[in-house]
């Protein structure tokens, strides 16, 4: 074997062991004749930014850094979404609604939608998450207490711990019941309506804690088809993900 032929086997042996060192797959009999084939880039369905939003008022309970933990591992492995943390804010006073000492749902997704920076993607989403009691209008009902609120296709969504609280047996059903309720709102903001579906996460509340309580925690096999059509897993990059 020539000086020439050497050189250029030891450069094309060392090119093969730096390029398996980086992930990249190599196929076919041979380096001039075989396909290179690089990692398949990570899919998400959306870039979701999560958010506290602390209530100012005397005495008022926090959001535990648990929990928000919790919520954003359980938002990654159920929607398969990349989770952004923005710094928490104050609830806006425009919200709140003084004859029931509570904030309007409704209003908060209108404010949590600003605080969607202008330079990320189209279809980035925003989950709030707060400790104050929150309602929305249901007829007949002009202010009805909610675990939380998404819009329906939409960019926000907001849960609040509140109701959830109440009558729970330990910490670790507070957090179920959080978890459950924001994976519901989020999937809301995905495209899921409210469902029949035994055990779904999208199972209406219907004003009690049961559903909740009994949810899977997932989407059910209807749900995830449409979940699947209206918010489809796409390249990271086409996201705004890392």
């Amino acid at each position: 074997m020539g000086v020439g032929v050497l050189a250029a086997t030891l450069v094309a042996g060392a090119w093969l062991a730096s390029a398996a060192w980086a992930g990249v797959v190599t196929t076919g009999p041979g380096l001039s004749g075989g396909a290179i084939t690089r990692p398949a880039e990570r899919e998400i369905r959306a870039l979701v930014l999560l958010v506290v939003l602390d209530d100012p008022r005397p005495g008022a309970e926090g959001v535990a850094a648990a929990l928000v933990d919790e919520v954003e591992a359980a938002l990654r492995r159920v929607y398969q979404v990349e989770v952004r943390r923005l710094p928490a804010i104050t609830l806006p006073r425009s919200a709140y609604y003084a004859p029931r000492r509570r904030y309007r749902a409704d209003l908060l997704l209108d404010h949590l939608a600003t605080l969607v920076p202008a330079e990320l993607p189209a279809g980035t989403r925003v989950l709030g998450l707060t400790s104050a009691d929150i309602s929305t209008s249901k007829p007949p009902h002009r202010d009805w207490g909610v675990f939380g609120l998404g819009s329906l296709g939409g960019t926000a969504g907001v849960v609040s711990s509140h109701r959830l609280r109440k009558k729970a047996r330990d910490a670790a059903q507070v957090s179920w019941r959080v978890t459950n309720t924001a994976v519901h709102e989020l999937g809301h903001v995905l495209g899921l309506d409210h469902c029949e579906e035994a055990n779904c996460v999208m199972l209406d509340a219907q004003g009690g804690i049961a559903n909740t309580d009994g949810s899977s925690g997932v989407p059910g096999p209807k749900c995830q088809a449409v979940l699947d059509r209206a918010a489809p897993l796409r390249p990271a990059s086409e996201l705004g993900g890392a």
